[in-house]
């Protein structure tokens, strides 16, 4: 299949962004590489395989481009050039919250990226040094929490070659020395170091959480360390909100584009009276031009945005207890509050692009307990806004698979809607999970084809042609939006390794599909027609 995606641009781009938030930048000068690791946060990953969400980076010292990037299953304790050979040992760990330190002896190749775990029994590596005579000296944890968290005992190794020494070579039960303290497993001055090798290019970035693309061509990114961004057509800033508490969330642009409303996470300091303030309550709506705030609006809890092409808004509280959910109507002025039943579920909201209605998944339905996707009529000449139930959110009660609503997108007569499903099995170890996608007839529901897959799902967007869904793994699969076949395939990377992806739109009329990633960077991806 061809290959359809083309990565024009990296919006948000860094040295050193594929670590995440670094932990340790160490410089090996012989090398000609510096050697930085991090840890790019929690991922819900739902599907085959795991999240691994540390990183070791190799960069090429003079443009900082990644030469290596590899995942690493804990996080980076410690990390040690060779003096000679072009190999760096890598510490590895954590305590599993329970009992144990688990972790891993990395030595990683620097020319060919090929990574050994000496290891023969998980211990978390808390400290290492190449001695004069060759051998490898480490700190390691304990095997267990009764050892001591802040303490470790010392062992030297030696191998004939280095260069290829084999997996598992080193036994921690080999032999015992005196416990010593630890110290610190991370560099406290990392940040300050990235800073340096840039010139003051790094800046701390995190996921993208939501996008918009406005009819000029510019983006808005809300994301962990900005309440918002945007950027022109060109692919420069041209301005930022810093963010307080955890960022943003959700954008929901208005049609005319001049402003959007904005949802948030985590919580602020009040400057009166130094109090921590949940800024989750708090809805604003934005200019695009100059990111001013134009209005704001406070809810009983953290709430979902839903609109309409016409301008229709909609602010559901997500708290379980009965609440009003606020209609705005297109001059983003109050228009009712319309009474909703307590929410029953955790899963995440659902979110419908290009919707004509303002749509919303919970339970009770009419047939029971079971999540249904309802309609908010706004108010009319048929009188006041009404609530209307329109169909299960399962297509198929018959069928074992249980979906979970995520996103999806209203194509005239057709709702494509995406998310996590769960199959339960004989045992748990034989449960499935993974992703479904659907396509359902409008107004009645009816499923025209499901199209089910292991890979964990990011996001999902198209037109009445293509849809195009996006999954963690950094794969773009585009499916015939009639029929559900798969039409391509493609991987996402950027400066040739592949991304996680968080968040994506589509623009039909601009041919662009962007991605948010979780490491804080945004791929402008051009569509041929």
């Amino acid at each position: 299949m061809p290959e359809e995606l083309t990565v024009d641009r990296i919006l948000g781009d860094q040295p050193f962004a594929e670590i995440g938030r670094p932990e340790w930048a160490v410089a090996a000068t012989r090398h000609g590489c510096v050697i930085a690791a991090g840890d790019l946060g929690h991922v819900p990953w739902h599907g085959a395989g795991r999240w691994l969400g540390h990183r070791i980076g190799v960069y090429e010292a003079d443009s900082l481009r990644p030469r290596h990037v590899v995942a690493s299953r804990y996080s980076v304790c410690a990390i040690e050039p060779h003096p000679e050979l072009p190999i760096v040992a890598v510490g590895t760990g954590r305590y599993d919250g329970s009992w144990d330190f688990e972790g891993q002896l990395l030595v990683l190749h620097l020319e060919t990226g090929r990574v050994t775990d000496l290891l023969s029994k998980s211990r978390q590596v808390r400290h290492l040094r190449w001695l004069e005579d060759g051998r490898l000296a480490m700190l390691l944890s304990p095997e267990d929490k009764d050892g001591g968290f802040r303490k470790g005992f010392e062992l030297a190794v030696a191998a004939d070659d280095w260069l290829s020494a084999p997996a598992g070579l080193v036994d921690p039960d080999s032999v015992r020395h005196p416990m010593v303290e630890s110290g610190l497993l991370y560099d406290p001055h990392v940040e300050n170091a990235l800073a340096r090798l840039t010139r003051g290019r790094w800046r701390r970035r995190a996921e993208v959480r939501d996008l918009a693309v406005l009819a000029d061509g510019r983006v808005l990114a809300a994301g962990r360390h900005t309440d918002l961004e945007c950027w022109d057509p060109s692919g420069a800033l041209s301005w930022a909100l810093p963010a307080e508490g955890e960022g943003s969330v959700q954008i929901e642009a208005a049609p005319d584009d001049e402003s959007a409303w904005v949802t948030y996470r985590g919580f602020r300091r009040d400057e009166e009276t130094g109090r921590l303030v949940d800024r989750a309550t708090t809805v604003r709506r934005i200019s695009t031009a100059d990111g001013g705030v134009v209005d704001s609006v406070e809810m009983a809890s953290a709430s979902a945005l839903s609109g309409t092409g016409e301008g229709w808004l909609t602010l559901r509280p997500l708290g379980r207890d009965a609440e009003g959910a606020l209609l705005l109507d297109p001059t983003h002025q109050e228009a009712e509050r319309v009474g909703l039943a307590a929410r029953r579920s955790n899963s995440p909201a659902l979110r419908v692009r290009r919707s004509t209605r303002l749509l919303y998944v919970d339970g009770p339905g009419p047939d029971g307990d079971t999540p249904w996707i309802h309609a908010i009529e706004p108010p009319g000449t048929h009188g006041p806004a009404a609530v209307r139930a329109l169909f299960a959110l399962h297509w198929d009660p018959a069928s074992a698979l249980q979906p979970w609503c995520g996103p999806a997108v209203e194509l005239g007569d057709t709702l494509v809607q995406a998310g996590r499903s769960y199959e339960q099995g004989a045992t748990y170890a034989e449960a499935r999970k993974g992703t479904y996608v659907v396509n359902r007839r409008l107004p009645d529901g009816a499923a025209r084809w499901v199209f089910e897959t292991d890979r964990p799902l990011a996001g999902l967007d198209g037109d009445e042609r293509e849809v195009y869904v996006v999954y963690l793994t950094g794969e773009v699969e585009t499916l015939d939006t009639a029929t559900g076949e798969v039409r391509g395939r493609h991987t996402l990377r950027a400066h040739g390794h592949p991304v996680t992806p968080m968040s994506v739109v589509f623009r039909a009329d601009q041919r662009r599909l962007v991605v948010g990633t979780v490491d804080g960077r945004i791929l402008d991806c051009t569509i041929p027609r």
